[in-house]
């Protein structure tokens, strides 16, 4: 996407009020954009300092799409803060806005909040542009709203790594990628690594979210990296042999799945339908300490074979660049303006499923 000759303006400002901007700086490079992360880290605890968060976020997001003006805005959601500023920017300025909305933008993964903003999530919808989600199953749920929904995953990461890890004398190394979140089972994980005391597992994420019990029995073979920024992350993911991405919820795609498919890295996700869909080269487990186990034993066996991690990696470069076209596709047709009321709007904004 370009700019006309002269306008100075940015084709399309990516929106983000997460702690990572990984994905916002990816799609903004794919759209030919900017991305806008919008994140102050010493207010993240307390009431009164996550109010006090929203609002700087608000009023810095405000600011940046008045001062910048920007030919289309793409949203992520959650939070619904940004989605709404984007929406009436959009609506004011007949810009076409996309909400970037994930699973826990409808209520899964426990996401209590958004099950009770989803009316607002509604609202929002039907005067987007479009709405990225993750699956079918979403799609259509978007599509009852009288919205429009399309299946957009991870455009390429803006870091690369060797072709393959050095071993430099270690033991082979699996990278369990989470935030200890409530879908990924990571006592799973612990006691998978439990079974495999030859493997070497680093855990991403916050110490402090790891349960207590986990934390005082953890296996001598695994090791809790912390949260690591994008350099660590592209540095632990180049020295891994297989990345494990575990995930109750059957609508989420995982991110690190991409990321190691890119990356050429063997990849242990969890058996959903839709993960067997986009990772077919992927070793499926269930999500039982045994089946962990054996599901690693298995990739770690085939970690060094090129040819099938080449063949999913052009695979996956081909499924980005159709849905990259359905994406500017979608910005192009411009914004939903003043939508009204429509045969759905007595129903429940609660999905089904």
């Amino acid at each position: 996407m370009r700019n006309r000759a002269g306008d100075r303006r940015p084709a399309v400002s990516v929106v983000t009020w997460q702690r990572h901007a990984g994905r916002a700086e990816e799609m903004a490079a794919a759209l030919g954009g900017e991305a806008v992360h919008v994140y102050y880290p010493g207010l993240t605890s307390g009431v009164a300092r996550n109010l006090g968060r929203y609002a700087l976020s608000a009023l810095a997001t405000a600011a940046h799409l008045v001062v910048r003006r920007p030919r289309a805005v793409l949203v992520t959601n959650p939070p619904v803060v940004p989605g709404l500023i984007s929406t009436v920017y959009g609506q004011l300025t007949g810009r076409p806005v996309v909400l970037d909305s994930h699973p826990t933008s409808f209520g899964a993964k426990d996401h209590a909040m958004s099950q009770r903003l989803l009316p607002v999530h509604r609202a929002m919808a039907r005067r987007a542009a479009a709405v990225m989600v993750t699956t079918e199953h979403w799609v259509r749920v978007v599509e009852g709203w009288g919205a429009r929904g399309i299946v957009v995953h991870e455009a390429p990461p803006a870091w690369t790594v060797s072709s393959r890890p050095d071993p430099g004398g270690r033991r082979p190394r699996v990278l369990f990628v989470g935030v200890f979140g409530s879908d990924e089972p990571v006592d799973v994980v612990m006691d998978a690594a439990r079974r495999l005391p030859d493997v070497e597992v680093h855990v991403t994420g916050d110490p402090a979210r790891c349960p207590a019990p986990l934390q005082a029995s953890l296996p001598s073979n695994v090791v809790l990296t912390g949260f690591l920024g994008p350099a660590d992350y592209r540095r632990a993911v180049e020295e891994a042999d297989v990345l494990l991405v575990l995930t109750t919820e059957p609508t989420s795609v995982v991110r690190a799945g991409y990321e190691a498919v890119y990356a050429r890295r063997a990849l242990v996700v969890s058996d959903t339908p839709v993960l067997r869909e986009v990772f077919p080269a992927a070793v499926h487990t269930s999500n039982t300490a045994d089946a962990v186990a054996d599901a690693l034993r298995r990739a770690l066996s085939t970690a060094g074979d090129p040819e099938p991690l080449d063949r999913a990696h052009a695979t996956q470069q081909a499924r980005w660049q159709s849905q990259l076209a359905a994406l500017r596709q979608a910005i192009a047709r411009g914004p939903r303006r003043g939508v009204g009321g429509d045969a759905n709007e007595g129903r429940s904004a609660r999905p089904a499923g």
